[in-house]
């Protein structure tokens, strides 16, 4: 097993679904057993298609 980037004295238990990126169990703040970079990329990808959506409800550019 290899050890935690930000905790290097904790060995990881399990990976990033998304980029396979292994972390501890401390790291794990939720169960969707997503890395917490992924898990912000992920929320800006839902922001921006929100934002989108809402102009084409508004304004119909498509």
């Amino acid at each position: 097993m290899t050890h935690c980037k930000k905790h290097p004295d904790h060995k990881t238990d399990t990976h990033c679904k998304l980029c396979l990126e292994p972390y501890c169990t401390e790291c794990k703040s939720h169960r969707l057993f997503i890395c917490e970079g992924c898990l912000y990329k992920v929320a800006i990808v839902i922001l921006i298609v929100m934002i989108t959506i809402s102009y084409v409800a508004w304004f119909g550019i498509f």
